[in-house]
């Protein structure tokens, strides 16, 4: 006859293997499914188009071929448009972190209700993205807030071109991708150890001393990938260089588009957008290369 206290001790062990397999696999397989279908299947499907002479269905005879690749790679308009879009990124990226980190570190050491206050934050960015991004168009115009603003306290007399320039994308990309930053800092603030903090104090270090010393070397990898992140959101906007931006700003993200659409240029654009992915992958690793080696040294 089988003792109670097997049974009782059986039944606490818990499910078995294969339920436990069953429910990871429930809990993966919409984010698997997600990367399958809006990732890896149009990269394979850009490879492709990007190595044909022709699309398959306006030609059957069509034939592999790097002809345009070649054509991407020595066509100066698509180095110029990536490299302006470097520096756009790279502008934007930096003014976002002066911005995010401040607020970030605010919400999560200083604030008692930094939750609250965050979401308070991000309610105006649950609106639309081309309504936001318009709406830059009123701000910045030469009858916007801040021309107004300026003539009115006497600096200026006549309106400063702050659209359809530099100035304009620079401040589409900020407010646009400023929030992307500002959460994973304000999650990796809060995971530093208060315990640390108060150590630092008790030891004489002042509040700035302590942000040096203390917090910014344990939030460097969070840091990095936040910088990451919206560095490469910058390169793929769209609506900010075609909205606030003009005719000599043009972006590598509006370049690819209107290669697509404008110019029904399939195999070019997919060259074009296979070589830019390499590209950004090869930045994103060698970032996170650097940022790990900077944490461990």
């Amino acid at each position: 006859m089988m003792d109670p206290s097997e049974t009782v001790s059986s039944d606490r062990r818990g499910p078995g293997p294969v339920v436990r397999s069953g429910m990871v696999w429930l809990v993966v397989f919409p984010a698997v499914f997600m990367l399958v279908v809006f990732f890896l299947i149009p990269m394979f499907v850009a490879l492709r188009y990007s190595l044909l002479s022709t699309m398959p269905f306006f030609d059957p005879e069509t034939s592999y071929t790097l002809a345009n690749y070649i054509h991407v790679l020595t066509e100066p308009i698509y180095l110029r448009s990536f490299v302006r879009t470097a520096g756009y990124a790279v502008t934007a990226s930096a003014i976002s972190l002066l911005i995010s980190y401040p607020v970030a570190y605010y919400l999560a050491c200083k604030a008692r209700r930094g939750a609250l206050i965050l979401l308070v934050m991000l309610i105006p960015f649950w609106t639309s993205i081309i309504l936001r991004v318009f709406s830059w168009k009123i701000i910045l115009g030469s009858s916007g807030i801040i021309n107004s603003l300026l003539r009115a306290m006497g600096l200026i007399d006549l309106p400063v071109q702050l659209l359809y320039n530099r100035t304009g994308i620079i401040f589409g990309l900020v407010y646009t991708y400023t929030p992307f930053m500002i959460l994973p800092l304000y999650a990796t603030l809060g995971k530093v150890p208060r315990e640390l903090l108060e150590a630092s104090e008790d030891l004489g270090y002042n509040k700035l001393q302590t942000l040096w010393r203390i917090t910014l070397p344990l939030t460097r990898s969070g840091t990095m990938s936040a910088v990451i992140l919206v560095l490469l959101a910058c390169f793929g906007d769209v609506l900010s260089a075609q909205m606030l931006g003009g005719a000599n700003t043009l972006m590598i993200s509006s370049v690819i588009f209107e290669t697509f659409m404008g110019g029904a240029n399939w195999n070019t654009g997919s060259a074009l957008s296979v070589i830019v992915f390499g590209a950004l992958l090869l930045l994103a690793t060698v970032l996170t290369w650097l940022g790990r080696e900077v944490e461990h040294a």
